[in-house]
């Protein structure tokens, strides 16, 4: 099938993801120096490649890969909690702290003898050269399976990620080399805490856990795949802006709901440039002119706010990391 101008940007921008996600296959089988769960920070965005891409491809016609009925309810889950976000701030905040309960729970069933003495510990947390970018609850609220206590998870993440691959290999993923990454350069690396008894939070509560762990997700985006992915990859914008566009309206939230003070300059916050980012749907927003071929994301940060790519994630990555510098102040000891 001959595409046109809009469609073939939007197929490179998915063959890019395809891309990054065969460099995590890669990461996982050949890097040094890295110890942590990093693949689960990234969950919602292989969610979004997954589900995206699959459904591109239909709406072409195009002979992919599709979903069964358990692919599909599981990919479009897994897609939508890249905007746990937009939840209410009670909503968000029960979510995470079931799931610390939960593995509380978990963790305090299955102690040693020296945990019974010593204590034990109920949160893992992801560093990179010692900023947390992750933490195991929000990556069980990312998962739309049980985790703890589940014999057959690994084997049915397996048996479910099989056709990520496939579509990966569809968009001709392999064709290229990985994306080159720094594994000699930078420490990633897991610590594990017991909430709230031995914890780094000063904050040893609710919200607490609910501003650590959007620290994490800043920190994800805009510390370890910025820095540890050495080229400019459409990645980097595309996971630090979905984070920036829910924590606009959810930062108002807070100050409304708990009476925080935290702010965020929302001045990029644009609906169809986000529907781009999460969706690949380009043909609804840009027209063939707009279609900047030599520009990492095709154009799209010009037709949203007359800024190139690199401009506009300069501000994007201020504002973002201008929120997170407030938040660490308060709440890490």
């Amino acid at each position: 099938m001959r595409l046109n101008k809009v469609q073939r940007a939007a197929y490179e921008l998915i063959q890019a993801d395809a891309r990054f996600l065969y460099t995590l296959v890669d990461m996982s089988q050949n890097a040094s120096n890295i110890s942590s769960n990093y693949i689960m920070m990234c969950q919602p965005y292989i969610g979004i490649f997954a589900d995206g891409a699959e459904q591109w491809c239909k709406k072409l016609g195009l002979k992919a890969p599709l979903f069964n009925e358990q692919e599909k309810n599981y990919y479009d889950a897994l897609r939508q909690s890249h905007k746990l976000l937009e939840k209410t701030y009670s909503e968000y905040a029960n979510l995470l702290m079931s799931k610390l309960a939960e593995s509380d729970q978990y963790f305090y069933s299955i102690r040693s003898l020296r945990e019974k003495v010593f204590g034990y510990y109920n949160v893992g947390t992801d560093l990179f050269n010692g900023e947390y970018c992750g933490n195991t609850i929000l990556g069980a609220a990312y998962i739309p399976m049980p985790l703890l206590s589940n014999q057959n998870v690994s084997i049915m993440i397996k048996d479910l990620s099989v056709i990520v691959g496939e579509l990966a290999g569809f968009f001709g993923c392999k064709a290229f080399a990985p994306y080159l990454y720094d594994d000699k350069g930078n420490t990633v690396e897991c610590k594990d805490f017991h909430f709230f008894n031995n914890c780094p939070l000063k904050e040893k509560n609710e919200l607490g856990v609910v501003l650590f762990s959007i620290l994490c997700n800043i920190n994800y985006a805009t510390v370890f795949i910025e820095n540890f992915f050495l080229e400019e990859i459409p990645q980097k914008f595309k996971f630090a802006y979905l984070q920036y566009y829910y924590l606009c309206d959810f930062v108002n939230e807070l100050r409304l709901t708990k009476g925080t003070n935290y702010s965020i300059d929302d001045a990029l916050q644009n609906r169809e440039l986000r529907n781009c980012l999460a969706h690949y749907g380009l043909g609804q927003y840009l027209e063939e002119k707009d279609i900047i071929e030599t520009d990492i994301l095709k154009g799209l940060t010009v037709k949203a706010f007359n800024l190139d790519y690199f401009e506009t994630k300069r501000q994007l990555f201020k504002h973002l990391l201008n929120l997170r510098d407030q938040i660490q102040t308060n709440i890490l000891a």
